[in-house]
């Protein structure tokens, strides 16, 4: 994968991470600090912000923990919504049908670049 083009958060050795593990990391947005994770599943690694859409809290609860093998599912231990590993797509729970803030990931040898953009709010104004 190529080096991502906007700012990016490095999150060293990430390659090493096993099936189903992740890790989270610290990005700055708009002069506040927010918290998000790298998962390796099956399928690859992806990145996503640690916010549920439904309460906007973390995912994990401090626990460092997202992801259920058994589900292959990601899980908020706030309400027991599952996400799709690969989109972040909740499939079942109080935020079905809504995603989790995905962000695109870049190598630098085992190292992952994380891409953080600015947030895209959708509204009537930006939906055509």
């Amino acid at each position: 994968m190529p080096e991502p083009s906007g700012p990016s958060v490095r999150i060293p050795g990430a390659a090493s991470l096993a099936q189903g593990e992740a890790r989270t990391f610290s990005f700055s947005r708009a002069g506040k600090t927010y918290e998000g994770f790298i998962l390796r599943h099956r399928l690859g690694f992806f990145a996503y912000a640690n916010a549920c859409p439904h309460w906007n809290v973390d995912l994990d609860l401090g626990f460092g923990d997202f992801y259920d093998p058994e589900l292959d599912a990601i899980f908020c231990r706030n309400h027991g919504a599952l996400f799709r590993p690969d989109t972040g797509l909740c499939s079942a729970g109080p935020c079905a049908g809504l995603y989790l803030e995905k962000f695109e990931l870049g190598w630098d040898g085992g190292d992952a670049l994380v891409e953080v953009g600015s947030l895209t709010l959708i509204g009537a104004e930006n939906l055509g």
